[in-house]
């Protein structure tokens, strides 16, 4: 077994022809099923890495479930001329199925780990490689190109003691099309849902600025994280949380004492499809989902904005944040998003009610995690099964 597993979930939607056909998650730029994609090029980076001592595990998100054996089929047949290039192994819908099946997940557990979300697929980012066996999950994404020094760059620090402290949770910067790790940003409206791209950029230019040395860091970005067994084997993605997933494993684990680093030298480049971009408005209400639901977490655990968020997200925390929330939904609605994504007013208002009624069962999908990995551990017989599953393409 590899020491070390790099991890790409890739999303599928409709064809192109079906795009206005209803779609059950909401991912920021699914991969039509006619589309070409942006895997194969990060393959290919992957493919000319110095250091090939690692797995490839591609996770195949699905927009609907009716997507299921047809994205299966464009996954292997896109995968193909790699086969003697990388060690590639595959969870989709029909493999999953099979897993879980055998796994015999409790109702709980099954919400935590599955194909149709942001947070479940990033469960099964942990729960696959702690099937064989991983030290060390590399997580990138499949919008991304990689230097051929990049697992080499990737490896130095995780598992190693920093200032008497193991580095198990390590992130590195995205750089754009122009090489800056900097986002475009608007002109400054005071609203920080709007302004959210300046706070980022700041959080940014100081964590990158200053020598080379790890810092701890108040953000991750998901496509470019690292994993220590020690951390996902503890901690899990957290179902209710609808996007920016990446920075709410940093809290998770920031609320166990565990605390997560940043490396700037550790790059790579981000090249999202803009084509296939989703509305601003459908985006900023996935935000309002996510702060309103954070604060609530925060709550739940005696927190309200702690340093170690600043200065983001702890800016997207505050108080206000709900009249902030409607007023910058306010600014980017027209009657068509109103119609497919809801007025500004019911989205702040199912915001509040999804953070309620959601933020405390954090502590059971926590718990429910922890069975969860420790059984498939201790288990020899049940790994071994479900290792078998996991074919190598």
């Amino acid at each position: 077994m590899s020491n070390s597993t790099v991890v790409i979930p890739t999303y599928w939607t409709w064809p192109s022809g079906e795009k206005e056909r209803h779609t059950t998650a909401s991912f920021d730029h699914p991969t039509p099923l006619d589309g070409e994609g942006t895997l194969p090029a990060l393959l290919d980076d992957l493919s000319n890495q110095r250091n090939q001592r690692f797995e490839v595990l591609i996770l195949a998100g699905l927009a609907h479930p009716e997507l299921a054996e047809r994205v299966s089929r464009q996954m292997r047949t896109l995968l193909e001329p790699y086969r003697k290039r990388l060690v590639i192994r595959i969870c989709d819908a029909p493999a999953w199925a099979n897993l879980s099946s055998s796994i015999g997940l409790t109702e709980v557990q099954s919400q935590l780990s599955h194909l149709g979300s942001y947070s479940g697929i990033r469960n099964l980012q942990l729960l696959v490689p702690h099937i064989l066996e991983s030290e060390i999950i590399i997580a990138l994404d499949d919008d991304e190109r990689v230097q051929p020094d990049y697992v080499d760059r990737a490896l130095i620090y995780i598992g190693k003691t920093i200032n008497d402290q193991k580095v198990l949770g390590l992130a590195g910067p995205y750089l754009q099309r122009d090489g800056s790790v900097q986002l475009k940003e608007p002109s400054a409206t005071g609203n920080p849902f709007l302004d959210k791209s300046i706070y980022i950029n700041k959080a940014m230019q100081s964590l990158c600025n200053g020598g080379s040395e790890l810092k701890p860091t108040p953000l991750t970005l998901g496509g470019n994280m690292l994993f220590h067994r020690e951390i996902f084997t503890k901690i899990c993605f957290d179902p209710g949380i609808t996007r920016g997933e990446d920075i709410d494993y940093l809290i998770n684990a920031r609320l166990r004492g565990i605390r997560w680093w940043f490396d700037a030298n550790l790059t790579i480049l981000h090249v999202p499809p803009h084509h296939y971009d989703t509305p601003a408005y459908q985006r900023t209400r996935e935000d309002v989902f996510r702060f309103i639901y954070e604060r609530e977490k925060l709550r739940l655990h005696g927190q309200t904005r702690p340093a170690w968020l600043e200065p983001y997200p702890s800016a997207l925390l505050g108080d206000g944040m709900s009249a902030h929330a409607l007023a910058a939904l306010s600014a980017q609605v027209t009657p068509e998003l109103a119609e497919r994504f809801g007025n500004p007013e019911a989205i702040v208002e199912q915001a509040r009610d999804h953070a309620l009624r959601n933020a405390g069962h954090y502590f059971d999908y926590q718990s429910n995690w922890q069975k969860l990995m420790d059984r498939i551990e201790q288990d020899e017989h049940l790994r071994n099964e479900l290792s078998d599953m996991i074919q190598s393409l």
